[in-house]
């Protein structure tokens, strides 16, 4: 079943045209990965699927909740567009390249601000919850610590625990290993790894290729705000059509 239809996204910030017509689709389960060049428009992408920023034509469609983005006024939502789009973020849990756990909250608190306060879950229910899930990512013993407390990937493995608590159809992973060192990468690449193998729905821009080729069952690479290549990884990674997407690929190899 189709969860998630991108249609002809197109998205300017001023003169400078970022995506000049995504088009993109995710059955449930799917695990795409996105890759290309900085600037390519990958993180673009992702913020405008969660409406962080608003696209200026196309489509967005998740789980039937469907907003036409050149018909519809983003940046004065009627009643109707906020609610239409705040459906659409409860479906979506966004895990973000720099973290952005609230640094004023323990591991708990951060974690069941938006069960609570969002969804309106039971305060009692949500921390119960919440510890399942820090068990799930290895961070059972830091339900009262603070986030400058914790590693960077300790931090990350709370940001991907957040963004399950509101029980989302559909990850979005804006590099989440970007801003690690080297040696703190695989703790959440694994998490992610475990969360795929469970059936999760995720988009994740990356330039972990060794994710990307064996995690993913799709991978696009972006060139220039648009989808320069697309398919399984097996045919991207080895015989790409595209040029540019060979030559990134090699790139990153060397």
């Amino acid at each position: 079943m189709t969860i998630l239809e991108i249609k002809s996204l197109e998205k300017n910030f001023g003169d400078n045209k970022v995506l000049k017509g995504i088009d993109l689709s995710a059955k449930q389960g799917d695990v795409i990965s996105i890759i290309g060049s900085s600037g390519s428009g990958k993180s673009t992408l992702l913020r405008c699927v969660n409406f962080l920023e608003n696209a200026n034509h196309g489509s967005i469609n998740v789980c039937g909740h469907e907003i036409d983005c050149a018909k519809e006024n983003l940046e004065k939502p009627s009643k109707e567009l906020q609610d239409n789009i705040i459906q659409i973020r409860k479906k979506l849990g966004m895990v973000f390249q720099s973290f952005n756990l609230w640094s004023h909250m323990t591991i708990l608190e951060n974690i069941i601000e938006a069960p609570v306060h969002v969804l309106g879950k039971n305060k009692k229910d949500a921390k119960d919850e919440a510890l399942v899930l820090m068990e799930q990512v290895g961070i059972q013993d830091k339900a009262n610590s603070y986030p400058i407390h914790l590693s960077g990937g300790q931090q990350q493995r709370v940001a991907i625990a957040r963004a399950l608590a509101i029980s989302p159809e559909i990850l979005l992973f804006d590099e989440p290993t970007s801003s690690l060192d080297p040696e703190l990468v695989d703790e959440v690449l694994g998490v992610m790894r475990k969360l795929a193998d469970d059936g999760k729905t995720m988009l994740v821009v990356t330039h972990e290729m060794e994710f990307a080729k064996k995690v993913s069952n799709k991978v696009i690479f972006l060139h220039d705000g648009l989808v320069e290549e697309a398919g399984h990884p097996d045919t991207v990674f080895t015989n790409p059509s595209s040029e540019r997407c060979r030559n990134f690929l090699f790139n990153r190899r060397s």
